[in-house]
This record gives C-alpha cells, structure tokens and sequence, in this order.
C-alpha cells in the first residue's frame, strides 16, 4: 500500500511566527532547520517558508527590490548555481509579491467568450 504524502501547508498563524522570530533576530538558517525538523519530507518546504517571510519583512521594511533578491542569492549561494539562485530568488520575490496571507482568495474565473462572436 502507498503511503500518500501529506502536503506541507503554512497557516497565516505560522507565517506570522515566522516573521515575528526573524524581527527578535532569530538566525533564519536556524529557523529553517527546526522547520525541516517539523517537516522532515520537506525540508525545501522550510527553506521556502523563511525565505517568503525574510522577503517580506525586508519589503515592509522598504527595502528595494533589489536588495532583497541579492539578499535571497547571497543567502544561497553555496547549495545553489549562481543561475538556480537567481531564479530561486525570483520566484520567492514574485510569490511573495502576490500571497494575500490571512484573507480567503476567491479565485477569478476567465470571461467565457461570446459564442457566436465575430473575429
């Protein structure tokens, strides 16, 4: 029989954790290994976690866009290719720039097209 994998979630709760250990100056690499000790099938699931909540403490804090995304590469600039870290970087600015954490999203539906429409 197949175990199936629970998949790692984040409440708004625990994200609020989260950033409020990296505002008392909680070390991220720590916060990142007791995580992965909570989710030991997910340890990129922790890695993720603090790497959103730094970004967004750094970006409520008005740091430039910049800054953060070198901040996000430089922070993983030994387990990552210099490419891998960019675009890891990105993509944890780009999530962060649109999570609403702590509000339900309702999802958009795509306009249905006309059915006879002229083109």
């Amino acid at each position: 029989m197949l175990k199936t994998m629970r998949k790692a979630t984040a409440s708004s709760d625990e994200f609020s954790r989260i950033l409020a250990a990296l505002r008392a100056g909680i070390d991220p690499a720590r916060l990142t290994r007791e995580l992965a000790a909570q989710y030991p099938r997910a340890a990129g699931f922790a890695r993720r976690l603090v790497d959103s909540a730094s970004a967004r403490l750094w970006l409520d804090d008005g740091a430039p866009i910049a800054d953060v995304l070198t901040m996000l590469e430089v922070r993983h600039r030994f387990e990552l290719s210099p490419a891998n870290a960019r675009a890891y970087a990105v993509e944890i600015l780009w999530a962060v720039q649109h999570e609403d954490f702590g509000h339900s999203t309702q999802s958009i539906q795509p306009a249905k097209e006309t059915r006879y429409a002229a083109a």
